[in-house]
């Protein structure tokens, strides 16, 4: 049998460690021969004595210490944010939202997601819809219409016919609401065109043509406080809101419209034959058109919609809405256009309940979210701010904030129902940079100044402290 040769272990390490030996012989020779004679050998110096380890370990985040110190700082920001928010967070109670936003960035949000009444708010969905949908050039037009006069003489009816415009009134008009309407168009330069193509007897009725809307007249779930001198009764065709001389308010808008139109036409020396009534023209009857009136741009029209929160013009607006959208000019239409529209923007509309357009009905729900969403990040946000009351200056803001840093600044629109009160709009915060808010508030009593005020003035405070800055100091981080 072959037999393996072995070697003990401690052989081994002899063996190994003979090369290393014979080379330090020989370097130690050498040194001794390079020293001079007579000289010490030069030997090997000691070492330096330890010092402490470091405290901070070698993976520690303080090797790296300029994100940690800006995490420190985002906290420390936010902290003294939610801190200057606490007295307005401690005045919210139920039924009461707040929610403040820069473009996509939320900033605070108390409930924003409560559906709740916003009255007049509304109007800001409604107004933000129309700019889309509209576009901020349009105009509504009015028209007169007959078959084509034989020289001077129209042989047959004249029809009034309505394209929407809330704002038609007569030279004569005097508006007796407590913000009366502005940029409005005037009744008299329809007539007077009719003079200057040389006009002078109409062998016919004049007839107020109101087809274009429904026949609609008042929002159904308004409740028995809503009276006409609130809102309507309204239609496609409306002069004057509907307001008789007499001080009352004409049941059917064409009826009345077709009045005063017959009423100016004659004052101008223009024969009429027949009487004034309304109808829609009958089908297949060729008119064309003899004079006709167009409103300022839409931008003009919000204005007045939304400075003196008129709630006749925001019923008109919705149903043109849904006239535009689907060629059905009803409120349920315009609502279902609005809904959509504000889907399309990515604001969620589940919560949601738009119930007409003016915000007097109580059936209405928004939330603070939404609000918000539309004057921050909406495509036609900023075009909207430029429509919005001042602060301390004009609309239904002209005598409030007054004193405060919001007066001359803040651009909002104001909502006030018994038991609501609402504010949604936009404000520079510290940065000099528009923050935008909704508030909306439910609850009795809230509707009073001298409660409503203290949210208010909270509020202003709030967004005229932000940002508040708080830079990264990494010094505190640096490795010990």
């Amino acid at each position: 049998m072959r037999t393996k040769n072995t070697i003990p272990m401690t052989s081994l390490v002899v063996l190994a460690a003979m090369p290393a030996v014979a080379l330090g012989s020989v370097w130690q020779l050498a040194e001794r021969s390079d020293a001079p004679a007579g000289e010490p050998v030069p030997t090997t110096p000691d070492p330096p004595p330890p010092v402490d380890e470091l405290a901070t370990n070698l993976i520690s985040p303080r090797r790296h210490p300029a994100p940690i110190a800006d995490r420190i700082a985002a906290a420390e920001q936010q902290a003294l944010t939610e801190a200057l928010a606490d007295d307005l967070s401690g005045l919210l109670g139920d039924g009461m939202c707040v929610t403040i936003r820069r473009s996509d960035d939320l900033i605070l949000d108390i409930g924003g997601e409560q559906a709740l009444i916003p009255a007049s708010n509304m109007k800001v969905l409604v107004a933000a819809v129309a700019l889309d949908v509209l576009g901020p050039e349009y105009r509504f037009r009015t028209e007169l219409r007959s078959a084509p006069p034989n020289g001077s003489v129209v042989t047959g009816d004249v029809y009034v016919t309505g394209g929407g415009d809330p704002v038609l009134v007569s030279a004569d008009h005097v508006d007796p609401a407590r913000y009366p309407a502005i940029n409005t168009t005037p009744l008299d330069t329809l007539i007077d065109q009719l003079v200057t193509i040389g006009i002078t007897r109409i062998d016919g009725d004049i007839v107020g043509d109101a087809t274009r809307y429904d026949d609609e007249f008042r929002v159904p779930s308004w409740g028995d406080d809503i009276t006409n001198a609130d809102a309507g009764p309204y239609d496609a065709l409306l002069i004057n809101d509907g307001l008789l001389d007499n001080g009352d308010f004409g049941l059917v808008p064409a009826q009345s419209a077709a009045n005063i139109v017959i009423d100016e036409i004659e004052a101008r020396g223009i024969d009429v034959t027949g009487s004034s009534r309304h109808a829609a023209p009958p089908d297949g009857l060729e008119l064309t058109t003899l004079a006709l009136v167009e409103s300022q741009p839409l931008t003009e029209v919000l204005v007045e919609l939304l400075h003196t929160s008129d709630n006749t013009t925001a019923e008109m607006i919705i149903k043109e809405i849904g006239f535009q959208q689907s060629g059905q000019g009803t409120r349920p239409a315009g609502a279902a256009a609005i809904a959509a529209r504000l889907a399309d923007w990515g604001i969620s509309t589940a919560p949601l309940v738009l119930d007409d357009g003016s915000g007097l009905s109580r059936q209405n729900r928004l939330t603070c979210d939404a609000l918000s969403l539309v004057v921050a990040a909406a495509p036609v946000a900023e075009q909207l701010w430029d429509l919005l009351p001042v602060a301390g200056r004009d609309g239904t803001l002209a005598e409030q904030l007054v004193g405060t840093a919001a007066e001359g600044e803040m651009q909002a629109k104001t909502g006030t129902l018994t038991g609501v009160k609402a504010l949604t709009g936009v404000l520079d915060g510290a940065d000099d940079e528009p923050v935008q808010f909704a508030m909306i508030l439910n609850g009795e009593g809230v509707n009073e100044p001298d409660v409503y005020q203290a949210y208010w003035l909270e509020l202003v405070e709030l967004i005229g402290a932000y940002p508040i800055v708080v830079e990264p100091r990494v010094d505190r981080f640096d490795p010990r």
